[in-house]
């Protein structure tokens, strides 16, 4: 696991706040209509040309039955490129729109930016929620700028949308193939731009025609960031990734293809022993020497735990990747005394990169693997270490061997639970020009569809009840990992941490973590306590910390909280596990604010959070909770308001309910603790 640096992959765009900007008319209903677009054509020279609506001809309008299509005509090389913008109304009552083009003999499509939604209004206190890991909601305001690739987890889902006084704009890309995409916005004076781009593959231009297999859907919509995620959520049911129960059919790519799946099952394919976890360790180094912490662990905890073991390699950590064997002696026994005192055991290795200096890559052909960018070179990055590591491309067989064999040896040779495959669902997509990797030069799906064939190869080999877990979020492998890490959200920068994923995604997805644990982050209490309230309340399983520093003598009310949330999730996972996200809910009453400062792998941020937090859920049988965690140490009575108005746009249907509908709940929790209420009695 490692943060993954904005400097060294270039994730994200740095936030820049200015002052509020004067009000003006809120057209978000008119943004599909004043869609623009942007080409980069390549041709059969090699040499590129940038195309775009401004500066094209427009020659039609709209045709039977479509009247707002539109039609544009350029200049390429010595010929011309026909540009045609789909525009129709599509069934979630959002427009679709759609590009396609027609271009001479010999030329290619390189990227292509639609729609490009140019100096749509701002008015002060307008919102934008990100799906930047578990999501992020931005302040609006001038010189403020957000972008990230997909997938990745800064672009976890392909969507973002705008929300101010109950009413906002949502653009989405609804692209059940997982192609290589863009997200930017930008917020100036004049107003804030969006705009989408697909990074093409040389074969998305067949036969002189670009026509990828996704529309963009834009439109407004009333409500906040759940409201929307609401839309995409509707729509992942037409995905590979997205169907509960199923594998990954590669027949199933495109969104014609996929048959929708009603209800929220629950990631049927996850072993009983994963699901019934509510804690995780870290465990790091020799196993044999944390066995004893380990048990107490158990013992003081008394749930289903779940381990990560790193540095179980005597290579050193980042380093000479994937020269994982041999591990360090007495790794077998560790692990074999880790699960006798009843813990789950899952190392750590890296299923992306490629140190040069290893023997894959020098004695083996490793190499010839590697993914290289435009100017042909590999792609190369720098963590901690200080050892630079290449990416390798997911399409080739080679790799996809190279770590299913490395998975398939610790699953029989060392026994252990799973393995946690690091960086395919964090680190973000990149093009490939190669040749030579039987995928067609550039971006397309070749990233997605690579780590696809490779997960599936993994499986197919994977002994019953063993599983495999990934960091972060990038969806188009949700059906394929049985668990995601979650840590990398940052909470610097004023953003807010918002539970964008879980909206879209609760009941199908297993979770765990928060954010990183920094190493003062148990002494200070506070930042502890803010981290594992809301991995509760997202639905996650808790923890993600190393044993030691929680079993610390200094750090026994630190435990007790953390034993206290184990306990309430237990009892809950009709709701926190399978359950549908009805939202955050905002406790009344005995609330006071807690302030401090925390610390994450983003730097410092300040923390100041009502004392007791709190979020809906739905059961699949219908019946409502709320799920709320007193963080002070001291007794709080608080009024939680039941949101029934969300309850009736679930997927279960009405609300369960055992007499009347009470407007709003009473609930007293104890200092440091946790309470699940059930909606079918006003008692908790």
């Amino acid at each position: 696991m490692r943060y993954i640096q904005a400097m060294a992959i270039g994730l994200w765009a740095a936030v820049a706040m200015a002052g509020d900007t004067a009000p003006r008319n809120l057209d978000w209903a008119a943004a599909a209509g004043q869609a623009g677009w942007r080409m980069t054509v390549r041709g059969p020279d090699g040499n590129t040309q940038e195309l775009a609506s401004e500066t094209a001809t427009r020659i039609g309008d709209g045709e039977a039955g479509h009247p707002s299509d539109r039609t544009w005509t350029a200049s390429v090389g010595e010929a011309s490129a026909q540009i045609h913008l789909a525009d129709t109304p599509g069934e979630d009552g959002l427009r679709h729109l759609k590009l396609t083009a027609r271009l001479p003999d010999g030329w290619t499509v390189v990227r292509t930016d639609w729609p490009v939604l140019a100096n749509l209004g701002m008015v002060p206190g307008v919102k934008l929620a990100a799906p930047f890991g578990w999501g992020l909601e931005y302040d609006l305001k001038p010189g403020m700028g957000f972008e990230g690739t997909y997938p990745s987890l800064v672009i976890s889902m392909p969507f973002v949308a705008l929300y101010a006084g109950g009413k906002g704009l949502y653009v989405g890309i609804h692209d059940a193939t997982g192609s290589h995409k863009r997200l930017v916005v930008r917020a100036r004076e004049e107003g804030v731009s969006i705009t989408c781009t697909h990074v093409a593959a040389e074969a998305d231009t067949a036969n002189g025609r670009y026509a990828p297999d996704f529309h963009v859907a834009v439109g407004p919509f009333d409500g906040d960031y759940w409201e929307a995620a609401q839309i995409y959520r509707r729509f992942t049911r037409h995905t590979p990734w997205g169907r509960a129960g199923t594998t990954s059919p590669q027949a199933d790519a495109s969104a014609s293809q996929a048959r929708p799946v009603a209800g929220n099952e629950p990631a049927q394919r996850s072993p009983q022993w994963l699901r019934d976890i509510d804690l995780w360790f870290i465990v790091d180094g020799d196993p044999l020497a944390k066995v004893e912490t380990c048990q107490s662990a158990q013992a003081f905890f008394d749930t289903p735990i779940g381990l990560h073991l790193y540095n179980w390699h005597e290579i050193p950590f980042d380093t000479l990747y994937p020269e994982y064997f041999p591990p360090k002696p007495g790794f077998r026994e560790g692990v074999a005394k880790l699960q006798q005192a009843g813990l789950r055991v899952t190392p750590y290795i890296n299923g992306r990169l490629c140190d040069p200096n290893s023997k894959t890559w020098k004695e083996e052909g490793g190499e010839a693997a590697s993914a290289l960018d435009p100017e042909g070179k590999p792609y190369t990055e720098v963590y901690g270490s200080k050892v630079p590591l290449h990416v390798m491309c997911p399409a080739t067989t080679f790799w996809r061997d190279k770590v299913s064999g490395i998975v398939d040896r610790l699953i029989r040779e060392y026994n252990v639970d799973g393995v946690y495959i690091d960086q395919i669902t964090a680190a973000h997509a990149v093009q490939c020009m190669r040749t030579d990797h039987g995928h067609s030069p550039g971006g397309g799906v070749f990233w997605s569809e690579g780590y696809r064939r490779m997960l599936d190869q993994i499986r197919e080999r994977l002994p019953e009840g063993r599983i495999l877990t990934s960091e972060e979020n990038a969806e188009c492998w949700n059906d394929q990992f049985d668990a995601l890490l979650m840590v990398n959200t940052p909470a610097v920068g004023g953003r807010r941490i918002i539970p964008l994923m879980p909206t879209v995604y609760a009941g199908r997805v297993i979770t765990f973590g928060f954010q990183y644990m920094a190493a003062d982050d148990v002494p200070r209490s506070l930042p502890f306590r803010a981290k594992m309230a809301r991995c509760f309340l997202f639905g996650a399983q808790l923890g993600w910390i190393k044993t030691e520093l929680v079993m610390a003598e200094t750090a026994r009310v630190e435990a007790e909280f953390l034993r206290n949330l184990a306990r309430a999730r237990q009892g809950a996972h009709a709701f926190l596990l399978d359950g549908a996200f009805l939202g955050e809910v905002e406790a009344t009453g005995d609330v006071p604010r807690l302030q401090g400062e925390g610390g994450s792998g983003g730097g410092k941020y300040t923390i100041d959070l009502p004392a007791v937090m709190a979020t809906a859920w739905m059961a699949q049988d219908g019946t409502l909770a709320l799920a709320a965690v007193n963080m002070s140490d001291v007794e709080r009575t608080v009024d939680l308001p039941v949101p029934w108005e969300r309850a009736a746009k679930a997927e279960f249907g009405p609300a369960a309910t055992h007499g009347p509908r009470p407007a709003q709940v009473r609930v007293t929790i104890p200092p440091t603790d946790a309470r699940v209420v059930r909606i079918d009695s006003t008692k908790p």
